[in-house]
């Protein structure tokens, strides 16, 4: 959410130069300018289970975020997604009299219809990034708009041959790239899988390897790639690898929605603790978990879940990307109308558009 808000930020002070930020963000966001309460990283867990560990601190954090909006009478509290805090934000500020965009809307489509119909008591209005999204909604009578995924304002073409050479790989050789997620807790639990399969496909096929890194640390991803000393850590260039791959094995979450972007065909794969799997899979009520395949509207690439996630079967998955070329291609072509469903580039003009009209600007 920290680019999202950023770019939202720079947006609505090209209309409002003066206008003032202040709020729970990032480097990117602070960047523009916002004061920031709270780091988004000291709200950074992941799961059920450590948000229930670490409730004293995401109460804390609540409870001082929502008496800086009342001490200091904000005009209107634009959200992004983070749906278990955020919600119950918007209530509180609700109750208040405030006014409240939320941009980024919470996947309640997937986890809890039953709070969809609470959607219209705490919002003035719902940008959205995936066009069916915004059906859902109508249905509860929740002013709604698609705005576009705004990562079309982000993500870019990259030059092949400078990518290669960069990171000295072989540019006669299929790419296989592992993008296993971006927090800690999902690189130890999928890398390892991800890597034992990288290297039963390099048996079977003559291709290269990469991995992307996130914003953690070389320690982290060295625990397990010292005995793979020919595979690359590629840092600050995720989306050409995502480009340039010939496939992908991908941690569910944005980073498959990227991926489709460059119409590179993958492998999704989730792996949580057995606690918060078992309260996810009792509340999710959706058929696929990969945005890629939810967008589609059917699975075009493969899933891999729990127990599932082990190196045969991410191989096995992976392998008719470089055996089968009309299935390869077909991919390809069911990942571009993803791409297409995502609209145009300018979403954080729109939200902003949107909050100028909540404010009666």
């Amino acid at each position: 959410g920290d680019q999202y808000g950023a770019r939202l930020i720079r947006a609505y002070r090209e209309r409002h130069p003066d206008a003032v930020f202040y709020g729970i963000g990032g480097d990117l966001m602070q960047a523009e300018g916002m004061e920031l309460l709270y780091h988004i990283r000291e709200t950074a867990f992941m799961g059920f289970v450590e948000v229930v560990k670490n409730y004293p601190t995401i109460k804390e954090i609540f409870n001082r975020t929502l008496e800086a909006y009342s001490s200091r009478k904000a005009d209107a509290v634009v959200l992004i997604d983070y749906p278990g805090f955020n919600m119950k934000l918007a209530g509180k500020v609700k109750e208040l009299g405030g006014r409240v965009l939320y941009y980024i809307s919470p996947q309640v489509w997937a986890w809890g219809k039953h709070r969809a119909k609470k959607m219209k008591s705490l919002v003035d209005h719902l940008a959205v990034v995936f066009p069916f999204e915004v059906d859902f909604f109508q249905d509860y009578d929740v002013p709604v708009t698609f705005v576009g995924h705004p990562l079309l304002e982000i993500l870019e073409r990259h030059d092949r041959a400078a990518f290669f050479a960069e990171w000295d790989l072989p540019d006669d050789l299929p790419l296989l790239a592992l993008l296993p997620g971006s927090r800690e807790q999902e690189i130890r639990r999928l890398l390892p899988a991800m890597l034992e399969s990288a290297e039963i496909l390099t048996e079977r096929f003559e291709c290269a390897v990469a991995v992307g890194a996130a914003r953690q640390p070389d320690a982290l991803y060295d625990e397990f790639m010292k005995e793979y000393p020919s595979i690359p850590l590629i840092r600050n260039a995720t989306h050409a690898l995502m480009e340039h791959a010939h496939a992908a094995v991908v941690a569910s979450g944005t980073a498959t929605v990227e991926t489709a972007y460059y119409e590179t065909p993958m492998v999704i794969v989730y792996r949580a603790s057995t606690m918060n799997y078992l309260i996810g899979s009792r509340l999710i009520r959706v058929d696929n978990i990969g945005m890629a395949n939810i967008l589609a509207g059917k699975r075009i690439v493969p899933e891999l879940l729990q127990k599932d996630v082990t190196p045969g079967y991410i191989a096995r998955y992976a392998t008719p990307y470089f055996r089968d070329e009309a299935r390869y291609e077909n991919t390809r072509h069911e990942l571009r109308r993803v791409k297409e469903s995502l609209g145009t580039p300018g979403a954080s003009d729109r939200v902003a558009a949107i909050l100028d009209g909540i404010l009666g600007i």
